[in-house]
């Protein structure tokens, strides 16, 4: 089997514009799990973890919720919700927008929406209260870590550092290897790291296209509305994040902190779980055909700390988009990075993109430990 981070870090030296007369654009494109942020730093929560409350922790913020749930004949004093039982209230929230026929006699649209955007608040309040914040200092215009960071959090930042000033956009074509970032997390964590790998007076957002444009970011106008293909970089948030704010007069990015009886009535667009995901929202429409895109055109994919769960049956559709048929997948690689087996990993990802393997198939080469490691490993080789 293949050394990943050794073929990792050939590709990158394949690719680059440095040292090459011509370096046509090559696409790598990291999916990033929930393993992703805990990998960074250990306080982040798992993905289940964040749906999961005990009963003094949702109540008594969870009125709404406590009344709904009431309703629905739960037995609510002292009630814990379970990751599942999270996922059921959801599915019925979501069967009742779309259906008004199976609504319960005394719900409307209205009283439905308060309950979801109940939910979305609590899980808000409840990450705030497990992971570290990575703050915009106003001052600065900047991400600010609240540590000082640990040495494989400077090897993650030095990876994505290094790759970033391998492409090249100052002939006005696109050249060499440009880093794309596609996330199933709604946290800041990775506009944190690209932040501080530009400069001290630039913003990783002047490069960054987020598959919408806000008209606002953290209360002040973008510096850029429409991007340069020569220079920019995707960062892609398949389940919405805990910034990403949807009003009347368009989208706004906002970082700041927002007290509970703000988040309740304008929530930020973040997908809850569920037993079928409902990805009709305005937001979840612009974004997929952004993912699907870059997808198409990228040449690698490095998937980190996402164990490709069946019960995310829309996402792992979209993954398949990288390579949909053998003839796509010939000439492209997955690097898929976990904590589980390779043998597992080759299994997960053969569930999606059954033909990888195979002869002039796609190449998926797996590796079983902390992405910091891998990605020191990668500098080892670069180096």
């Amino acid at each position: 089997m293949m050394n990943s981070p050794k073929t990792f870090a050939s590709l990158v030296e394949q690719h680059s514009f440095k040292g090459k007369k011509t370096a046509p654009l090559c696409n790598f494109s990291f999916f990033l799990g929930a393993g992703f942020p805990k990998s960074w730093d250990e306080r982040f929560p798992l993905e289940n973890q964040l749906f999961e409350f005990k009963y003094k922790e949702w109540m008594p913020r969870g009125r709404a919720l406590e009344q709904f749930l009431t309703l629905n004949n739960y037995q609510v004093h002292g009630l814990d919700i379970t990751c599942e039982l999270f996922k059921d209230i959801v599915y019925q929230i979501g069967m009742m927008k779309k259906y008004a026929a199976v609504r319960s006699r005394y719900l409307d649209e209205q009283n439905i929406a308060i309950v979801e955007n109940e939910l979305k608040a609590l899980i808000v309040e409840k990450f705030k209260n497990m992971a570290p914040a990575y703050p915009v200092n106003p001052d600065l215009d900047k991400f600010c870590f609240d540590t000082r960071l640990t040495d494989d959090q400077q090897t993650i930042l030095q990876l994505f550092l290094r790759l970033l000033t391998d492409a090249d956009g100052s002939e006005s074509l696109p050249e060499g290897v440009r880093p794309h970032f596609i996330t199933t997390n709604y946290d800041a964590t990775i506009e944190a790291i690209l932040d501080n790998c530009a400069g001290p007076d630039d913003s990783f957002l002047r490069y960054t296209y987020r598959g919408i444009t806000p008209r606002q970011c953290s209360g002040k106008s973008r510096a850029t509305t429409i991007h340069d293909h020569g220079f920019v970089n995707n960062l892609l948030k398949i389940n919405g994040g805990f910034e990403i704010y949807e009003t009347p007069a368009g989208y706004e990015f906002d970082y700041s902190e927002r007290d509970f009886a703000c988040l309740k009535l304008n929530p930020p667009q973040i997908m809850l779980p569920s037993h079928e995901q409902d990805y009709q929202q305005n937001y979840f429409q612009a974004i997929f055909p952004k993912v699907i895109r870059l997808l198409h055109e990228s040449t690698v994919l490095v998937i980190v700390g996402y164990s490709l769960p069946e019960e995310d049956a829309l996402v792992r559709l979209i993954l398949k988009q990288f390579a949909e048929d053998r003839s796509d997948g010939y000439n492209k690689v997955v690097f898929y990075i976990d904590l589980a087996i390779d043998d597992t990993q080759i299994s997960r990802v053969n569930k999606i993109f059954h033909y990888s393997g195979e002869r002039r198939g796609l190449t998926v080469i797996p590796y079983t430990g902390k992405f910091s490691a891998w990605a020191g490993a990668v500098l080892d080789n670069l180096n």
